[in-house]
């Protein structure tokens, strides 16, 4: 029962980080507020993210915890670059700064609204398309 209290309240807030996720702060990342998130604000929310989608608190996501948190079977053995079925910080880091490189198509270092509108139609929560 407390499981299914939980994955609705889950639900809940991964709907509404979608909905407003597109806003004018690309959802809540650009922290100076220039518009744009360049290497930098992506690290930071990849760092304050990564311990939430680490469920049992280990330091290391495993399969069950990467598709609970919306990814893919074939995103987590990409991600997986010593193939040891976890994904550490530094891999996970290292794939998000992969992504950032291929959403930045203007190669300026920063990724506005056009790139991310570019890379995702409708735009989901910027993190989600980082990590997921």
């Amino acid at each position: 029962m407390m499981f299914r209290f939980w994955s609705a309240v889950a639900v809940v807030l991964l709907t509404a980080g979608l909905a407003c996720g597109a806003g004018s702060d690309l959802g809540g990342l650009d922290k100076d507020a220039n518009g744009t998130l360049d290497r930098k604000e992506i690290q930071a929310g990849t760092e304050k993210a990564f311990p939430g989608y680490d469920r049992d608190g280990n330091g290391s996501l495993d399969r069950t915890e990467f598709e609970a948190a919306g990814g893919t079977v074939a995103r987590f053995m990409e991600i997986d670059r010593n193939k040891d079925g976890r994904i550490d910080l530094k891999e996970f880091s290292e794939a998000t700064q992969r992504r950032f490189k291929a959403i930045d198509r203007n190669r300026d270092g920063r990724i506005d609204m056009q790139e991310l509108k570019s890379r995702q139609a409708p735009i989901e929560n910027p993190m989600f398309i980082f990590h997921f």
